[in-house]
């Protein structure tokens, strides 16, 4: 039995009668029904083909990558390092898409799985005490089995900064909105994973050789920005070595390189695995695992944008962390700017990468969980809606942020460093009138940040002046003190423990005009949470600075 359904009328303008050339494509991209249709076809055969005999093409690119290496491994022995690692991550996976991964993680679930089954068995009382008191006494012993090097620390040194840690987790619990909700987990897998960082960076030769090449590779990056500042302007211009040519160019060329390793899914694949390890280890939610392992690469308002579908349900603990991560660490952008006013590189990437779990257990001991994170247990990074067509799009976006970027920066620098001369130039008035020569906001602040060098382990010759270039970014920004301590390391005046433990003191983007950027960024993809922003802002700030204390602490416990 059939149904007889009206005959709706055709409208004439879209008629083929009255339009016969309706389905003619009407720009490059569109094409005949017949012959999208029969593309569609070879491409299915094409998949099928490359399916059928995919075992064969991974069988020859596994040994000619193999080859390759061999080769590199003769003529290249010692340098061969990293490309080994690459090595070995194209092997397996392509060894992975034909062989199934349990034959790794079946015996390894059973060594883990015996091993936490045996930890359960022991009383929960007794295995919370064994789980702090195992971690820092591993933390004393490497601190004072370590030699020391010559010229940078002794071991009271090292123990001034050992003392400095627990005095800086001590500070929190005392300052903590929760105390009984702190997630002591957290808390203790957080530091010691950042000690442990610390210590394969700065004392394997591995972990050396590996943060040297990507401090190198940033290093050569600048250059190439050069080239497009040389073609905009002259050779002469692009090596003058003035704020405005060397910082703003670099900040611009990298932004653009960052949006086409998005655009090719690099970062999301980095950020996932960062986030999903925090997760397993530290007990933290997804949502806020994937800011704080995305902050060091993309900056703070960047990095809430992976998690937009989540960030109206973020709880007051969550939203609290995700700030602490932004203040905690900079931007890929902005650390190529640095390198570009001589910071040492590997330095500075070692700080941003310690600084990951610490801002995260910092930020759980200061703000505790009270509620139940929507992302509990699991990390998932929503697809952008804005994708780019091609990777050419996303380097023209990347550029265009990179300049909002840099307007944004040689803005802050001037109107902070000419705010800052105006309130000096006040304060030295007023200390004359008190016999006060040279009064100024650093000075002041300089000796209220005074202890904290001296827990943190600088050289008491030195104190003083890191103390006033941690003034100068908190109230002006990392910039303006960067470009001092740069200054005082290139003219000899700094100890060598001096310069280095300075760069982890100073490499965070914990200051009151990031306070207004994190608040303006934030607000504007959660307005309904603008008010419970505002109210943690300058907590997560804080916490922030206590972050890069605490990795110089650690830098100080290990150099």
């Amino acid at each position: 039995m059939t149904v007889d359904r009206p005959i709706e009328p055709v409208e004439a303008s879209k008629s083929t009668e009255s339009h016969p050339t309706s389905f003619l494509p009407v720009s490059a991209n569109d094409t005949y029904p017949d012959e999208k249709k029969e593309a569609e076809v070879e491409q299915s055969k094409g998949s099928a083909f490359y399916r059928r005999y995919r075992l064969w093409f991974h069988l020859v690119a596994l040994v000619i990558v193999t080859g390759l290496m061999i080769a590199a491994w003769i003529l290249h022995g010692k340098d061969t390092l990293v490309l080994s690692l690459l090595w070995a991550f194209v092997s397996l996976k392509l060894v992975f898409y034909h062989v199934t991964t349990r034959i790794l993680t079946k015996p390894l679930g059973l060594i883990f799985g015996t091993i936490i089954r045996g930890c359960l068995l022991i009383p929960e009382k007794i295995r919370l005490i064994l789980g702090v008191l195992l971690p820092v006494a591993l933390i004393v012993a490497v601190t004072l089995a370590l030699p020391t090097q010559e010229g940078h620390s002794s071991r009271l040194d090292r123990l001034r900064s050992l003392l400095g840690l627990f005095v800086f987790i001590v500070i929190l619990f005392a300052t903590s909105n929760n105390r009984k909700l702190i997630p002591w987990r957290t808390v203790v897998v957080g530091v010691l994973l950042q000690f442990l960082l610390g210590l394969f960076i700065l004392k394997t030769s591995v972990g050396y050789d590996i943060f040297s090449w990507l401090s190198n590779l940033c290093s050569t990056l600048l250059q190439f920005s050069k080239s497009g500042l040389a073609f905009v302007t002259n050779d002469d211009v692009a090596n003058i070595g003035i704020f405005v040519f060397t910082v703003l160019p670099a900040v611009i060329f990298f932004a653009a390189i960052v949006k086409i390793v998005y655009y090719f899914g690099g970062m999301q694949w980095i950020v996932r695995k960062f986030a999903w390890l925090m997760v397993r280890l530290m007990g933290t939610s997804g949502a806020e695992s994937v800011v704080a392992a995305a902050s060091p690469f993309v900056g703070m308002g960047e990095s809430s944008l992976l998690i937009l579908p989540f960030l109206e349900t973020l709880t007051r603990s969550e939203l609290h962390s995700a700030m602490t991560s932004g203040f905690a660490t900079i931007s890929g952008s902005v650390l190529v700017a640095f390198i570009s006013m001589k910071v040492d590189a590997q330095t500075l990437i070692t700080s941003c990468v310690m600084s990951v779990p610490c801002g995260l257990a910092i930020s759980k001991m200061r703000y505790p969980e009270t509620g139940e994170p929507v992302t509990k247990g699991e990390v998932r990074i929503p697809e952008s809606e804005d994708k780019e067509a091609n990777f050419l799009h996303a380097a023209s976006n990347g550029a265009a942020q990179g300049i909002h970027l840099a307007l944004l920066i040689l803005a802050t620098v001037l109107s902070f460093i000419s705010l800052l001369a105006l309130v000096n130039a006040f304060l030295t008035w007023i200390g004359n009138f008190y016999n006060i020569d040279h009064l100024t906001l650093e000075l002041i602040m300089g000796y209220v940040f005074y202890p904290f060098m001296w827990l943190v382990g600088i050289p008491t010759r030195d104190m003083l002046t890191v103390a006033r270039l941690m003034a100068t970014k908190m109230f002006i920004n990392e910039f303006a003190a960067f470009a001092e301590l740069a200054k005082l390391t290139t003219a000899g005046e700094l100890l060598p423990r001096t310069a280095l433990l300075g760069i982890y003191c100073l490499c965070g983007f914990a200051n009151f005009g990031s306070i207004g950027i994190q608040i303006g960024a934030l607000g504007a993809m959660a307005p309904s949470r603008k008010k419970d922003l505002a109210e943690l802002a300058f907590s997560a700030m804080l916490c922030g600075t206590m972050s890069t204390l605490m990795s110089a602490t650690i830098a100080g416990m290990l150099l």
